[in-house]
């Protein structure tokens, strides 16, 4: 049993060392970065009639959004119940901490 546990654990890290080694070595990532920073043609040239036209410059008015929200009402929901009782336990900790503080001294 335990030795397929760490055949599985080592062909895992294999597996994701060798997908990470290819997208690498064929340049993807390289790739999704400068394809955020290029601007497109169009992009460059409403930039230059702002310039042009002394309007004030905010580079986010010429970067094209690329961020797509994937998430669901149900994923949106479970992460708010988890951020309320992630601060809900950390109150607690904290406080059970200083409670356990006045103890020790």
């Amino acid at each position: 049993m335990a030795k397929k546990v760490i055949k599985l654990i080592f062909f895992l890290f294999l597996f994701a060392f060798l997908g990470a080694y290819l997208i690498e070595k064929t340049g993807y990532y390289e790739y999704n970065l400068g394809k955020k920073k290029n601007l497109t043609e169009e992009e460059i040239k409403r930039f230059e009639e702002d310039v042009k036209n002394g309007e004030d410059m905010d580079l986010s008015k010429y970067l094209e959004d690329t961020v797509v929200d994937y998430s669901s009402p149900l994923t949106r929901s479970t992460t708010r119940v988890s951020l309320k009782v992630n601060g809900y336990l950390k109150t607690f900790l904290s406080d059970g901490f200083k409670v356990f503080m006045r103890f020790v001294k």
